[in-house]
């Protein structure tokens, strides 16, 4: 047990077959443009839409990445290498069975010191402000909490785990992907420290399969929140009142943002 380790992970082990027939992985879909020096000139060329992700959590002040991938995800390897283009390492873990993000999580727990802070994020999302991140950590720090929440406007509850604070950016409620509700807060990205770290991994390693049995599928992330807040852990909510969240996982989604991105 040393300093703190900013550490991010990144689940990419979804199959996308949602956006079926495409056949590569949806997280290097290009959306949007960089710069990029070529042969001494800056150039336009495509960015990626997990570089969103990438770069808003690089700028966190990283000191590593883990990025969990499953079959037919070998193409991100390809593409970010070992991470040196961003000044951070990045490591890869393999996911060789679907049970679902908090399992795909844990895989990293071995890699882990147990001092680590923890940033996480999905690949196929762009969120905004750029540095949510940054505002993400330095609150969880202020608030000395077990979680943190970074929480986004939606006018579409019913795609989303949605989350209901109080004055003190408390998380007092949480609904997954409800018809109707009258929560305003989605869950975006997080933060966490080893406290909740620790709890994941013994919730699932204790409590996963009664997990699957009662809720007739393969937990979800929201599934370890409710029980972190059912024992008592301290979990926060940072809004981002003029905040953005887009989700490519669908169609309509997608196009949304190649339209924005132009």
């Amino acid at each position: 047990m040393g300093s703190e380790d900013v550490v991010g992970i990144i689940p990419a082990a979804g199959k996308g077959r949602r956006l079926a027939p495409y056949p590569l992985p949806k997280e290097l879909f290009p959306i949007g443009h960089q710069l990029v020096e070529v042969e001494g000139q800056l150039q336009q060329r495509p960015m990626v839409v997990s570089q969103y992700l990438i770069e808003a959590m690089v700028a966190a002040q990283l000191n590593r990445l883990y990025i969990v991938l499953g079959p037919g995800k070998l193409d991100i390897v390809e593409y970010y290498r070992n991470g040196e283009a961003y000044g951070v390492p990045f490591a890869y873990v393999f996911q060789s069975e679907a049970r679902g993000m908090p399992y795909a999580l844990d895989l990293v727990s071995p890699w882990l010191k147990g001092n680590e802070t923890i940033l996480m994020g999905m690949p196929d999302t762009i969120i905004e402000p750029r540095d949510a991140f940054n505002r993400l950590l330095n609150a969880h720090r202020t608030w000395k909490a077990d979680l943190t929440l970074g929480l986004f406007p939606t006018e579409r509850p019913q795609k989303f785990g949605m989350i209901g604070i109080n004055a003190a950016h408390d998380v007092i409620a949480h609904q997954d992907k409800p018809r109707q509700t009258d929560l305003k807060w989605l869950w975006g990205i997080t933060c966490w420290g080893p406290a909740f770290t620790t709890f994941m991994h013994e919730t699932l390693e204790q409590e996963g399969r009664e997990i699957a049995a009662r809720r007739g599928r393969e937990p979800v992330l929201g599934d370890i929140f409710d029980l972190a807040l059912a024992r008592g852990l301290r979990v926060k909510g940072l809004p981002f009142e003029d905040g953005r969240y887009i989700d490519i996982g669908t169609y309509d989604d997608l196009r949304q943002a190649v339209l924005l991105y132009a």
